[in-house]
């Protein structure tokens, strides 16, 4: 195993003693964090370089990457650089908002990621803590934390948000600010020991009281079930006793042979969004529900329709098809997008499965923007060309970017 030293000497790994690993240890960590600061830059400068217009500020076309004194960047500022960095464009977005809080909000936290200091991960734990806080808040927090970045953890963090935003003048509006209040499910797969892929994460944040009384409700369901399993399980599992014993109605995209359902035999079939799962649990799962069975769809149909919209059967076709956004990277569920006509509809473009692709909605716009364009290949993958004219193929198996010519 051949590794190369700080001043880009070769090193066999497996010939250096304890001493020399560790030193080498440390030469990887600070390649580390200049690597990482060299990406929080370069989006930094992304931004600087894509400012808002202000008729497009005017319209609302605008990204508000950052937070309160962070300018604002013109609209798909965040997908070129996802493609760049082979990232979703949210997480490019996630980037640039990091490197614009930290350097207009953060400062004295910027620099000691800069001196490589503290790592950028723990610096961008900050910045997102703090990214809903006044500028004002947000160079408290910096103040008390930034001789503190290499350690801080969440409670530190969370305490100095805290001594922030707790001031007299603010508390009347803590009251009644409910812009950080939600419901979020994450549906899997998720790895791990003990998960299984049928587990999903619901995330609450709201009042107080009213969460802590649902908590409350929760356990004491969870008292009245059998002890074999840990509290916490049995409050998970409460979770279905809490509605109002109506039947419930459960919409599933299963695909598995039927005739798996239909007898004890095992096997696998597919939940869309959640990934493998095993035939047992799906029969768990809709003998309890109204249960719609679909017929199977012919994946091999292309004959169009002389309109602009696609008829159920073509919709289904393209969504099992593709099954997700057909951008760089792009993830989203295919379920969740916008079917686009990858040659316009109004410029000729035909409504079937041949020209027919899921675009989540963001990456629509951008297409429609004419800030990038793409077609369908014979073998079914994708070609983009983005505005500064780099390619990409998008496969079942993932995106790869062409070589600069």
């Amino acid at each position: 195993m051949i590794e190369t030293d700080s001043t880009h000497q070769p090193i066999v790994v497996d010939d250096v003693d304890a001493d020399w690993l560790l030193a080498l240890c440390e030469d990887a960590e600070t390649e580390s964090r200049r690597a990482e600061r060299r990406r929080l830059r370069y989006a930094l400068h992304w931004a600087h370089l894509h400012p808002a217009d202000p008729a497009d500020a005017a319209k609302g076309h605008v990204e508000h990457a950052g937070g309160d004194g962070t300018p604002d960047v013109e609209e798909f500022t965040a997908d070129p650089l996802g493609a760049a960095f082979q990232i979703t464009t949210h997480a490019a977005r996630q980037l640039i908002s990091d490197a614009l809080d930290l350097h207009h909000r953060l400062p004295r936290t910027w620099a000691r990621v800069e001196a490589l200091e503290v790592p950028a991960w723990r610096a961008r734990r900050i910045a997102q803590a703090t990214s809903q806080l006044t500028a004002g808040q947000a160079a408290e927090v910096d103040q008390v934390l930034a001789a503190k970045a290499h350690t801080c953890g969440h409670r530190l963090i969370d305490r100095a948000i805290a001594d922030a935003t707790q001031a007299p003048e603010q508390i009347d509006a803590e009251v009644i600010d409910r812009t950080s209040w939600g419901v979020r499910l994450f549906h899997g797969p998720m790895a791990g020991p003990g998960r299984w892929v049928g587990s999903s994460i619901l995330e609450i944040t709201g009042d107080t009281a009213d969460l802590t009384q649902l908590y409350e409700r929760l356990t004491t369901e969870a008292e009245k079930l059998p002890d074999a399993d840990t509290l916490d399980v049995r409050r998970a599992l409460a979770v279905r006793h809490l509605g109002t014993g109506a039947r419930p109605r459960v919409r599933l995209y299963v695909h598995t042979d039927q005739s798996g359902l239909d007898d004890d035999t095992l096997g696998v079939g597919s939940v869309e969004r959640l990934g493998p799962l095993s035939v047992q649990r799906i029969k768990d799962w809709v003998g309890h529900s109204a249960v719609t069975v679909v017929p199977v769809i012919r994946m091999d149909r292309t004959d169009a329709v002389d309109r602009h919209d696609p008829p159920a059967w073509m919709r289904e076709q393209v969504i099992l098809r593709d099954q997700h956004c057909v951008f760089p990277w792009c993830a989203t569920d295919a379920r969740s997008c916008d079917l686009d006509h990858v040659i316009p509809y109004d410029d000729g473009g035909a409504t079937s499965p041949l020209n027919l692709a899921p675009l989540c909605r963001h990456h629509h716009r951008a297409k429609t923007r004419r800030r990038w364009r793409y077609r369908r290949e014979p073998d079914g993958t994708y070609t983009w060309t983005g505005p500064h004219g780099r390619r990409y193929r998008v496969t079942r198996a993932g995106t790869v970017q062409f070589p600069q010519e």
